[in-house]
């Protein structure tokens, strides 16, 4: 079994592009996929306000368009994007809680879809009642957990450790200490794993 480290952020919006394709690899191959989700703010990180290039943002959200209707996901991209973007403490917090409680999956294909796919913000009481709710877990309990000391720690722990095997952007995939950054590097990983870890 070939084990990869994938390092996501829910803020990515190619992160939830190529949400399909990543499970995906877990139908297809013989493979353990760890998500580890990577935020430096949700890790206490100082943040900067990024400059935004107009010429890029503009490519990057008619890339993203294009992406999304080539395969058919709803996309749903916020008209402040990306010079305002939510804030991801409590959502990447939420995988944490969510892997523990054995429900990941779940919440990553909701919390992106949610996000990305009909433009909410995720920083709403409306938000994680839909969320909880469709998740069929109590939401007072899980939100709770979200604040508790073990959670922040490990959200940290993951930062330091993806800042730690170079990782600056997401997605990345660590596959023995090699780094694949973003989403058109899964055909990179298609083709080891066709030779490694085929079912």
């Amino acid at each position: 079994m070939v084990t990869i480290e994938v390092f996501y952020s829910f803020q990515n919006l190619f992160c939830y592009l190529a949400l399909d394709e990543i499970y995906d690899l877990q139908k297809n191959y013989d493979v353990e996929l760890i998500w580890q989700p990577f935020s430096a703010k949700s890790a206490g990180q100082a943040v900067g306000v990024a400059n935004v290039n107009p010429d890029k943002a503009s490519y990057v959200i008619e890339d993203a368009k294009r992406y999304a209707k080539n395969h058919r996901i709803p996309l749903e991209i916020p008209s402040s994007w990306p010079g305002e973007e939510f804030d991801p403490v409590r959502v990447t917090r939420g995988a944490i809680v969510a892997s523990d409680m054995g429900f990941l999956m779940e919440y990553n294909c909701k919390v992106f879809y949610y996000c990305w796919g009909q433009g909410k913000n995720p920083n709403t009481e409306e938000f994680w009642t839909e969320l909880c709710d469709e998740m069929d877990v109590e939401m007072g309990d899980f939100v709770a957990k979200l604040s508790s000391s073990d959670v922040r720690e490990r959200v940290k722990g993951i930062f330091n450790r993806g800042k730690n095997l170079g990782v600056f952007d997401t997605p990345t995939f660590i596959i023995n200490k090699e780094r694949f950054v973003g989403i058109d590097k899964l055909y990179q990983i298609r083709e080891i794993l066709d030779k490694t870890a085929r079912k």
